[in-house]
């Protein structure tokens, strides 16, 4: 016969201990489970967190109907690993910060109060700058839920970005890393490690990812032509993506213009005529000669 240590609850007290008798296993199988399932029914109902009232975020989408349309019919995995790659090299910064506006949508969720973390290797902020804190915090990041962190070795970041996710101190991990440091294997650490800590991860391949990779969804990004504002049309417009979902885990793929609206801190759906894409070039094309004017040809 053994008794049951006394178990320290999730609010600072302690679970009266057991005295229930446990057979041992070779005398009496069945009573020993039946044993234990009465115990951990004892524990759900003296210990909050594993009660069966627990509050369920909200699913993570772009809160755009037709892109979340393509998603999983739960959106975007709230613990698991996501990649952003950009089109070309000269998109990068516009991958960066599409992956902020993404993790963005998730902070906002009113039951998610846990920091971001972004780390960083030294190569890629010698080569793309610095994070900048007053942009970010006019996306709609507040400083107090951004920590960001630089290593010298990509190896290392990959380390970090594995043990921050798993210890559940943090809601979403943003990695930016050359594709070329990473792996099936190591991608799928990183979607475990997420699993793990209830946390998101999004790397941020700074080149273009062909290699198989164990995401939930893969994206490329690049800049497009952002919209002037009505008051100002020499004003900058807001920032916009060409984006493309390229694989989903029970989503499809599809590709869309998107713009951030930094006041409601969203995500808006640019129709391809107003982008230009209908008629490449035109806009262009009108610019220049009412910026020309009159002009003579010879020969």
């Amino acid at each position: 016969m053994r008794t049951e240590p006394m178990q320290r609850s999730a609010v600072g007290g302690f679970v009266a201990a057991s005295s229930e008798y446990i057979p041992e296993p070779e005398h009496d199988p069945a009573r020993v489970f039946e044993a234990l399932r009465g115990h951990i029914a004892r524990l759900e109902n003296s210990v909050p967190q594993l009660s069966g009232g627990r509050i369920r975020g909200q699913n993570w989408t772009f809160g755009v109907t037709d892109v979340d349309a393509h998603l999983p019919e739960q959106g975007l995995a709230r613990s698991g690993l996501h990649d952003i790659s950009p089109n070309a090299y000269g998109d990068i910064p516009a991958a960066m910060r599409l992956t902020l506006a993404m993790a963005i949508q998730r902070l906002s969720d009113p039951v998610e109060r846990r920091p971001l973390l972004w780390c960083r290797v030294i190569r890629e902020v010698r080569e793309y700058g610095n994070l900048y804190g007053h942009g970010i915090e006019s996306m709609g990041l507040p400083r107090h839920r951004f920590v960001t962190v630089t290593l010298k070795r990509p190896v290392d970041a990959l380390w970090v970005t594995e043990e921050a996710l798993k210890s559940g101190a943090v809601a979403i991990v943003i990695t930016d890393v050359d594709a070329k440091h990473t792996s099936l294997t190591a991608t799928r650490r990183l979607s475990l490690a997420a699993q793990t800590g209830k946390a998101a991860g999004l790397m941020v391949f700074t080149t273009p990812q062909t290699v198989s990779t164990a995401s939930h969804t893969r994206w490329i990004a690049s800049a497009s032509r952002s919209q002037p504002p009505p008051y100002d049309p020499h004003a900058p417009g807001k920032p916009s993506w060409n984006l493309e979902l390229v694989r989903a885990r029970g989503g499809r793929p599809g590709a869309w213009v998107v713009e951030w609206q930094n006041a409601p801190y969203r995500f808006n759906l640019v129709s391809k005529l107003r982008s230009g894409e209908v008629h490449a070039g035109t806009a262009e094309t009108v610019e220049i000669s009412a910026s020309q004017g009159l002009s003579i040809r010879t020969g």
